[in-house]
């Protein structure tokens, strides 16, 4: 009987060790469950849509200068689900601001949503005025999957247009002819977050709408030339922009004939590559709030003559499917050349 009695307490003494283990075991269970949802909330929160990373690009500083939104030359506008803030940025062009960001950072859409319905249609009319709009990652508020092409433009600037829509176009939009635009999208589900105009004046086109551009610094004559024409013969369309640091260049004053390019100096030896471009466009730059109507864009006129001497050239004659635009500068020496850019043909279709 005792014997039975002494089994019988072992057999209590087991179960309530193994009754404590089990309670220690779902303590640690729980514990371990409480500490994973903290984790996996830090997770979640620290993976957010929106995170600051590294621009995978060696143009990372030049596309930081172009999202940036100084006060003093820069409006800034919110985008609002009542459509209010379309009659800010339409007063801001009609006054012709020098840079104007609109931001969807709190509620990202699709271009093809109906709430972008109106920017997409100032979009489509600056590209129509042979204006720049440029579609980028936005990568310094994004968690980096690396460079992605999102098809976010498919079809935008190719939509015909019938009688009454082209009289609109001409009356109501007039003023985006002074405009290029940069989009920027979210680089996994491209979703819009901010679109940038910049008033024609405002800067050139790699301070601007391109991130991307490759340089050249204007210092040797011959090497420039065989540098440039090697950059325009790659297949990988971008803009090439020439620096003008290290050397002076002046525009001329009158139409370039052939006695101007047969001068040794080194801005005939630009011209030759400014006249065997499709087009050229000359432009004094200036960085304010507000832009003056009187700075004119201008095309780079030139004689037959000159043209058909630069023709002959085989070294320039990658520059003539490439457009070109010279920024200049206002000094006592003449209009100096502060940068010269070749880029591409635009590829839309005519509306």
């Amino acid at each position: 009987m005792f014997q039975k009695s002494n089994i019988l307490m072992k057999c209590i003494s087991k179960l309530h060790k193994t009754i404590f283990l089990s309670n220690v075991y779902k303590i640690l269970l729980i514990i371990l469950l409480i500490s994973f949802s903290f984790t996996h909330t830090k997770a979640e929160d620290f993976s957010t849509e929106f995170q600051t990373v590294e621009l995978p690009s060696p143009n990372k500083k030049d596309f930081e200068e172009q999202i940036k939104c100084p006060i003093e030359t820069c409006k800034q506008i919110n985008y609002t689900a009542d459509g209010n803030y379309l009659n800010e940025v339409w007063a801001e062009l009609g006054k012709n601001g020098g840079k104007l960001v609109i931001n969807f950072l709190d509620s990202p859409m699709k271009i093809s949503e109906p709430g972008l319905e109106e920017i997409t249609e100032y979009l489509r009319e600056i590209a129509k005025r042979d204006g720049h709009v440029s579609f980028e990652p936005f990568y310094m508020a994004t968690r980096a999957l690396g460079i992605t092409d999102v098809p976010v433009v498919k079809d935008l600037f190719g939509l015909s247009y019938n009688l009454y829509k082209r009289i609109r176009s001409f009356v109501k939009f007039g003023r985006m002819e002074h405009y290029n635009a940069k989009v920027l999208y979210h680089p996994t589900n491209g979703k819009i977050l901010q679109v940038f105009f910049f008033h024609k004046n405002y800067g050139n086109l790699c301070e601007t709408v391109y991130s991307t551009c490759d340089r050249i610094e204007y210092m040797d004559d011959e090497l420039f030339d065989k540098q440039l024409s090697l950059r325009l013969s790659e297949p990988k369309q971008r803009g090439i922009e020439i620096r003008f640091g290290q050397t002076q260049a002046v525009l001329p004053k009158a139409k370039l004939d052939i006695g101007n390019l047969l001068d040794t100096n080194r801005s005939a030896r630009l011209y030759k590559w400014l006249i065997i471009s499709k087009r050229t466009e000359t432009k004094m730059v200036t960085r304010e709030r507000f832009l003056s109507l009187e700075l004119a864009i201008k095309a780079l006129d030139y004689t037959l003559s000159a043209y058909e001497l630069v023709e002959a050239v085989q070294l320039y004659l990658p520059a003539r499917s490439k457009q070109a635009e010279v920024t200049y500068e206002e000094t006592e020496e003449g209009n100096q050349v502060r940068s010269v850019i070749f880029y591409p043909l635009p590829n839309k279709e005519s509306p």
